[in-house]
């Protein structure tokens, strides 16, 4: 495995960071990933703070942190299971969309943190797929251009 691959997850991570954060300023509203983190602060018994608050720079640190980290991680996967000569599209596309149902579809429902995704209506579907295509080839994107850097 060539460890510069894995610096395709961490920058995919960094700009969906990025966007989300965004997001959540542009909008006012937290992220799903602030609320992923609330759910589970809650089910360990943490205080948290209300569900319609703005996270502040420590919740922040530790929600951006947590998908940076996840980023990485998906990153190494990436890294360890796709051929080096894969094409970028095609292997992101499968990455992106194995990275969704992992997520979404059994990880998040198993854990308690979100309603399961075949709950969710066409919008927050569609939204989801796109988004985790997006980071799936912005994943296989990243991971090239580090191999043949």
């Amino acid at each position: 495995m060539n460890g510069r691959r894995m610096a395709g997850g961490l920058v995919a991570g960094l700009c969906i960071t990025a966007m989300m954060m965004a997001g959540e300023k542009k909008s006012g509203t937290p992220s799903e990933l602030t609320d992923l983190e609330r759910v589970g602060a809650r089910r360990l018994g943490v205080r948290s703070v209300p569900s319609s608050d703005l996270p502040d720079v420590t919740e922040q640190a530790v929600v951006q942190g947590s998908h940076l980290l996840l980023s990485a991680a998906a990153g190494a996967v990436y890294a360890l299971t796709v051929d080096e000569d894969a094409g970028v599209v095609p292997s992101g596309i499968v990455f992106g969309l194995g990275f969704y149902v992992a997520m979404h579809w059994i990880t998040g429902p198993l854990l308690e943190l979100k309603k399961p995704e075949w709950q969710a209506d066409a919008a927050t579907i569609g939204t989801h797929t796109i988004v985790h295509l997006v980071f799936g080839v912005a994943t296989a994107a990243g991971a090239k251009a580090a191999a043949n850097a």
